[in-house]
């Protein structure tokens, strides 16, 4: 019976997403794509993953950018290329250079030795590099990775709002991300919904309401963890309700046995939610 018991609501996930290593880093490439990174921490190996957001299509499922060179991370992407940064030294986490990779195959189609990733849109990428005491501000051409100009200072405001308005568009914090209960008490009747539902409950509860639906997650205690005595474990549990009815709509364990509570394991972005599960799975449901 357990096995399906994930299955008995009436919502059910869009697609699940996994490879070989644990959840890293994922960026959005426009309104269309998925990108990111998972690391095996003990082989030192980092694996690259594009997928497409309303089928779940893989392009890049486990792809190892130089053999898995671990010393390179993901940027920033666009509906056709994904940016990645090599590091100065293993032991200095400082970005250098910038890489473009087709987003769908994989394939190398430049390197940036000269400047490193400062933000990017559609169809434009900036970089930048700092010296003696101040910034080289630069255009590149997206499709070979050439120099296309020179920002001058007069450039720069209409540039740095061109980043924020980027940035804003990722991060619109209390929009698409969770807020904590105890910080923002929910309206209407969405308060009665967690209170019934979050028995034996620790530490924060995180919730967003959108479209007639409240979304949040919960701690309970977990069995004890026989590895380790000393420390208390928890159960953190993600639940889906129509607000007006009140009616469990979903429900999943996002982590089986957390030592601490995890801030912002689920968002909202468009006609999507996403969660983590066990730092392993990238689950999306519409909404």
């Amino acid at each position: 019976m357990k096995l399906f018991e994930r299955n008995k609501y009436k919502i059910k996930p869009e697609w699940v997403f996994n490879q070989s290593g644990n959840l890293w880093k994922f960026i959005f490439g426009g309104k269309d794509f998925i990108a990111g990174e998972t690391r095996d921490l003990e082989a030192k190996k980092l694996y690259l993953f594009t997928l497409e957001i309303a089928t779940g299509k893989k392009f890049l499922k486990d792809f190892l950018f130089e053999e898995g060179n671990y010393w390179v991370s993901t940027e920033g992407a666009s509906t056709k290329i994904l940016y990645l940064h090599r590091f100065e030294k293993p032991e200095l986490p400082y970005h250098k250079n910038i890489i473009a990779l087709d987003l769908r195959t994989g394939k190398t189609l430049w390197e940036n030795e000269n400047y490193e990733y400062f933000f990017s849109t559609e169809d434009k990428l900036f970089g930048i590099k700092a010296m003696f005491g101040k910034a080289d501000l630069v255009e590149i051409n997206t499709a070979d990775g050439k120099v296309i100009r020179m920002i001058t200072e007069e450039e720069y405001a209409d540039v740095l709002d061109m980043k924020k308005k980027t940035d804003d568009d990722l991060y619109t914090e209390y929009y698409d991300y969770p807020k904590p209960v105890s910080a923002f008490p929910p309206e209407n009747n969405s308060g009665p919904i967690i209170t019934d539902e979050i028995k034996n409950a620790e530490g924060e509860i995180e919730y967003i309401l959108k479209n007639g639906k409240l979304f949040f997650n919960y701690y309970v205690p977990a069995d004890i963890n026989i590895k380790d005595l000393t420390r208390k474990y928890y159960k953190n549990i993600f639940c889906i309700y129509d607000v007006e009815s009140r009616e469990k709509l979903y429900e999943d364990v996002l982590n089986n046995s957390s030592s601490f509570n995890v801030p912002d394991n689920f968002f909202c972005k468009d006609d999507y939610l996403y969660y983590l599960r066990e730092k392993k799975d990238i689950v999306a449901i519409k909404i």
